[in-house]
């Protein structure tokens, strides 16, 4: 069964998708190949991505775009290297007969098993220019004792101590020594079919890969399903001074502003590409069925979602100023908070108040609380930042 987001008159995707290994319900352990009209494979497989807990984003789906110079999007989370290994063998294709693997953005559900990979293979990296830069290590710059082993990706991580020191220090070890090549300028040609355009937001290192006029990989830039969340404006503090001087401004790369940005060229690409096949790092497969984007339809669906976010954080905070983690709670069901799901709502509320101040519409008072202003500007804002886009 396929699940469709959006409008009816999408690529045939039944016609061209061969799946060549059933996983499990969710898409744990698929191999499946889209076959284009331009000669064109794109190879996705699904790594197993679970950390316990209530919250489940799926497996994350790495891609492998041939038949010639074929390379690889993404490697799933750390201990996924030798396992996507094994799942790329079971189709006869071996890390060494791969041009390079291009990363996607540097949260560790995509590039986890990429140090496995570079070890057993010596394959090359690409990657943004600031993810190059957030995965190495910097004690003296480190906003904290406890961060001065990780890499400087890892400081805004609104994840508990308790979590990164458990799951995530080998991982930023690791990553700390790797070579990566740097693309750009943006949008950047791989070749003449294959353009890289970074989409900052969620983090600010993401890139989404076009393959011509028939797919788009946008790792987690826009799910089916479930939204991506914002990062926060304010993590441009903790790590300006390491990034290339032409990322001056934190609001280009980071935040809810940046990432509605991108949400917008996003929808230009729609416009200009009505029939690109949207192939997601997260729910390509769930729930026993295929989601099959519209990308048009998706990006406005995502903005409306963030446009309700801030009208419900403007209508609780018209009882009075609340801290960040009160509004989580009044907003949020509480079975998404379980676990590590309140410091994720919390981040998410966060990042819309940092979209809320600049607009006017709150201010922090004195107390670190969520104070309303009494105006609403914000559903202006969000036009102007589509306007100046298209």
């Amino acid at each position: 069964m396929f699940r469709i987001q959006g409008y009816k008159e999408l690529p045939m995707f039944l016609d061209q998708i061969e799946v060549i290994q059933n996983g499990s319900g969710n898409g744990n352990n698929t191999i499946a190949r889209l076959n284009l009209p331009s000669g064109r494979t794109i190879t996705a497989l699904a790594t197993e991505n679970n950390y316990g807990g209530e919250w489940d984003l799926g497996p994350t789906w790495n891609y492998i775009v041939g038949p010639d110079n074929p390379f690889l999007v993404d490697t799933g989370k750390s201990g996924m290297g030798y396992r996507l290994m094994e799942m790329m063998g079971q189709i006869k294709i071996n890390t060494p007969d791969l041009d390079f693997v291009l990363i996607s953005h540097g949260h560790e559900d995509h590039d986890g098993g990429l140090t496995e990979l570079v070890a057993a293979s010596g394959i090359k990296v690409k990657a943004h220019p600031i993810y190059e830069k957030l995965i190495r290590n910097y004690p003296d710059l480190a906003p904290c004792a406890s961060k001065e082993n990780f890499s400087a990706s890892c400081w805004p991580c609104f994840m508990p101590e308790s979590f990164t020191q458990s799951h995530c220090r080998a991982y930023h070890q690791e990553r700390h020594h790797l070579n990566v090549e740097g693309l750009g300028p943006f949008p950047f040609r791989l070749s003449e079919d294959l353009v890289v355009h970074h989409l900052p937001g969620h983090t600010p290192d993401s890139l989404a890969v076009q393959i011509g006029d028939e797919a788009l990989l946008v790792g987690d830039i826009l799910l089916p399903e479930i939204t991506p969340h914002p990062s926060q404006e304010k993590f441009f503090q903790l790590t300006k001074s390491l990034l290339p001087s032409s990322y001056g401004e934190g609001v280009l790369i980071y935040g809810l502003r940046a990432y509605l940005d991108s949400l917008n060229r996003l929808g230009e690409l729609a416009e200009a590409f009505p029939r690109l096949i949207v192939l997601p790092g997260h729910r390509l497969y769930n729930n026993h069925h295929w989601n099959v984007v519209d990308l048009k339809t998706r990006v406005e669906e995502i903005k409306v979602h963030h446009l309700q976010r801030c009208r419900a954080i403007l209508t609780i905070l018209k009882n009075g100023p609340k801290t960040a983690e009160e509004v989580a709670r009044e907003h949020f069901d509480p079975k998404r908070l379980k676990g590590f799901g309140l410091q994720m709502a919390v981040n998410e509320i966060l990042s819309h108040a940092e979209f809320l101040q600049f607009a006017g519409d709150i201010r922090f008072d004195d107390g670190h609380k969520l104070e309303a202003s009494g105006t609403s500007r914000f559903e202006s804002l969000m036009d102007d930042l589509s306007s100046a886009t298209n």
